[in-house]
C-alpha cells in the first residue's frame, strides 16, 4: 500500500464523523470506501503541486494536504490526473449536493495570493497528541515564509478552537439543500512558525 493509499484511510477516519461527510454519505458501510476514494484523489491533487505533508510517523498518524500559494485552483490537468476510478455508482445526494456545494466554497477563496488547506486529520486514536496542531503549523509556516494568508474550511464545529488557536477566523457560513454549515476561515496574520516532525512526502 502507497503513503497516500494510508494516509487517504486515516484521513478517512478522521472524517468519518464529520457532518458535512456524515450528510453527503448517510450510509454508514459505504462511507468508508467513499471517503477513502475522496481523500486519496485529494492528496493526489495537493501532491501535484508540492503541498502534501506527514507526520514524521508516518501516514497512519495523520496527513494534510494543501496548496502553496499561486498553486490554487489546480490546473485541470493536474485534477484530471489524481482521478481514480470511483469504487461504484456516487451516491446522489454526495454527487450533486457535494458538487454544488464545492462550487460555492470555491467562489469564497480570498482574492489575495494565500495557501489553502484543502484535507487536514488525524487518526482518531491519536487525537490529543498534537498531531493535528503540527501538521496545521507546518502549513502555516509556509504561508508565513511565502507572506500570504492561509486559507480553509469546516464543518465540524469541534475544529473551530483549534483553527482560532493558530490565528484563523470565521469569514463566511454557508450551507445547502438541509446540509450542516460549512465554515470558510483565513489566517491573515503571519507568526513564523516552526513546525517539528513534520515531513513532506
Amino acid at each position: 500500500m502507497s503513503e497516500v493509499d494510508v494516509a487517504a484511510a486515516t484521513l478517512a477516519a478522521a472524517f468519518d464523523d464529520d457532518p458535512l461527510f456524515r450528510f453527503l454519505l448517510p450510509d454508514g458501510q459505504a462511507r468508508p470506501r467513499w471517503l477513502r476514494w475522496f481523500q486519496a484523489h485529494a492528496l493526489r491533487e495537493a501532491l501535484s503541486c508540492g503541498g502534501a505533508m506527514t507526520l514524521a510517523g508516518g501516514p497512519s498518524l495523520g496527513a494534510i494536504g494543501f496548496f502553496p500559494a499561486d498553486t490554487w485552483p489546480p490546473p485541470l490537468r493536474s485534477s484530471i490526473g489524481a482521478l481514480r476510478l470511483p469504487p461504484g455508482l456516487p451516491p446522489f445526494v454526495f454527487a450533486r449536493w457535494g458538487l454544488h456545494l464545492e462550487h460555492r466554497i470555491r467562489g469564497l477563496h480570498p482574492i489575495v495570493k494565500h495557501i489553502y488547506i484543502y484535507v487536514l486529520g488525524v487518526q482518531p486514536r491519536e487525537k490529543g497528541r498534537g498531531f493535528g496542531g503540527a501538521l496545521l503549523r507546518a502549513a502555516c509556516a509556509q504561508a508565513d515564509e511565502a507572506s500570504v494568508v492561509a486559507h480553509l474550511e469546516t464543518a465540524n464545529p469541534v475544529n473551530l478552537p483549534l483553527y482560532r488557536h493558530f490565528g484563523f477566523e470565521v469569514v463566511d457560513e454557508i450551507t445547502s439543500h438541509g446540509g450542516p454549515p460549512v465554515w470558510t476561515m483565513t489566517r491573515w496574520r503571519t507568526n513564523h512558525a516552526s513546525a517539528p516532525n513534520v515531513v513532506t512526502y
